[in-house]
């Protein structure tokens, strides 16, 4: 008894100094400034903890924000006005700065793609497939990212940053086939300009693989999908590219 007792402690003991070991290994963070990217070093034990901290706090502040909906179609209408009375431009006096969709939030503001990236990440903690992609025109010449959020069995756009989104002749909200084929009205929801450009956007939606949203960085900030995801991606280290020009 004694003999098994002394086992069992220095097995104990040994898995507490291999995990000790283990969690203070230097690890690597990116983290994007002005569009210029630096590398980050930080204990993984600490990193374990910013990454828990943030999921903790997407489910809360998701909880309030959807209290008392009741569809799907709700609860993307409500993440959608939060995250557009929410997030503000990125002040032109400050950096942009990009590394976690959390920190967004807590600074407030960001430019056109970290505001698709917020309203898709809080959708996907609400169970909604979304995501967001960007799109080059050559009529205007300009990349322009949008929103996407499956609803309700179908695909619907957004643009978080303008507070737009698109409805058809009956009222609802627009499939991409109505997209496609031009039955599309654009509506606000923050009582902002609406831009006329989306319609040469809209030409471009044959082109994306819809079954990539697994891949984007909304639906891999849980802790269940961020393991799932390794386990068929295990050499994919970031799940999004930093901004850079």
């Amino acid at each position: 008894m004694k003999k098994c007792r002394r086992y069992c402690l220095l097995g104990c003991a040994t898995v507490l100094i291999t995990a000790a070991i283990l969690l203070n290994l230097d690890v690597t963070i990116r983290q994007g400034m002005n569009y210029k990217v630096r590398a980050i070093k930080m204990p993984l034990y600490l990193k374990l903890l910013d990454f828990f901290d943030r999921h903790y706090n997407y489910e809360v502040l998701v909880k309030k924000i959807v209290s008392g909906s009741g569809s799907d179609e709700d609860k993307a209408m409500r993440i959608f006005k939060w995250t557009c009375e929410n997030i503000r431009n990125n002040p032109k006096e400050l950096p942009v700065i990009d590394d976690h969709v959390w920190h967004i939030i807590v600074r407030g503001y960001g430019v056109d793609d970290q505001f698709q990236d917020v309203f898709t990440t809080l959708c996907n903690y609400v169970n909604l497939s979304a995501f967001f992609h960007d799109f080059y025109s050559e009529e205007i010449n300009r990349r322009k990212p949008l929103s996407f959020v499956k609803v309700a069995g179908k695909w619907v756009v957004f643009d978080a940053y303008n507070g737009v989104y698109f409805i058809n002749r009956k009222g609802q909200l627009c499939s991409i086939a109505d997209l496609i084929g031009g039955d599309w009205v654009a509506a606000s929801a923050v009582k902002r300009e609406i831009p006329d450009y989306y319609g040469s956007y809209f030409k471009k939606l044959n082109s994306i693989d819809f079954e990539k949203w697994r891949l984007s960085r909304g639906a891999v900030q849980s802790p269940l999908r961020r393991f799932m995801f390794f386990l068929k991606n295990p050499k994919e280290v970031e799940r999004a590219p930093l901004r850079t020009q």
